[in-house]
């Protein structure tokens, strides 16, 4: 276990996190090995892709899907596998901001073995402008130094401490939260995760409030 800095610059306060460094099983494979979605702001959603799950025996075991990011959806979530199976990776951009974005999709088989697929996705510029009557909130904050950071979340909440939803935004530094309505207060924190899908605690709470 090693503990982890991570500041959220727009207040300068410092907070510690601790994730596990837990390694990849390798008893399985993926083809492809990862992912790449592009995608449109106001655009249509990209069309999913498959992921084919090899093993190298013809034992049946049960398998299960997981993915670390609010964006992705990932079908069928458990199944049998003896020498392949397949598994099918969609992305939903709504409401994210214009970047890059990664995540983790993980196959566990029930023997152990375990395959992680990273995924990209890239929101470019669309021609629609930002709805009349919402703002945006720019949040920035200092990388964290774990050894496989995967990513952060970023919370969202009108009262303080208490968050309503959340999107994870991949490993970058900096998120645009959009569509914030006029005549509210938000508040804001951050957290990190690993390539296993431990998160860390929340970081300072900022807050914005739009007139």
């Amino acid at each position: 276990m090693r503990t982890l800095k991570q500041y959220l610059l727009c207040t300068g306060l410092v907070i510690t996190v601790a994730l596990a460094a837990i390694p990849d099983a390798l008893a399985l494979q993926a083809s492809p090995t990862t992912l790449s979605f592009q995608a449109v702001q106001g655009g249509k959603i990209p069309p999913s892709q498959i992921v084919n799950v090899l093993k190298n025996s013809n034992h049946m075991v049960i398998w299960s899907s997981r993915d670390n990011a609010a964006w992705i959806t990932v079908s069928p979530t458990m199944g049998m596998i003896a020498r392949s199976a397949q598994v099918s990776v969609s992305v939903n951009p709504a409401g994210l901001s214009v970047g890059t974005y990664t995540a983790i999709v993980t196959i566990t088989a029930a023997n152990g073995g375990r395959i992680s697929v990273p995924v990209t996705l890239t929101v470019t510029a669309g021609s629609s402008s930002q709805p009349s009557g919402h703002s945006t909130a720019t949040l920035t904050w200092n990388p964290d130094a774990s050894t496989n950071l995967a990513g952060y979340k970023v919370y969202l909440g009108t009262s303080s401490g208490v968050y309503s939803s959340s999107v994870s935004v991949g490993n970058v530094t900096s998120y645009t939260v959009p569509n914030l309505g006029v005549g509210n207060t938000y508040y804001f924190a951050v957290t990190a995760y690993n390539s296993s899908g431990v998160e860390s605690g929340f970081s300072n709470e900022v807050s914005k409030s739009i007139y």
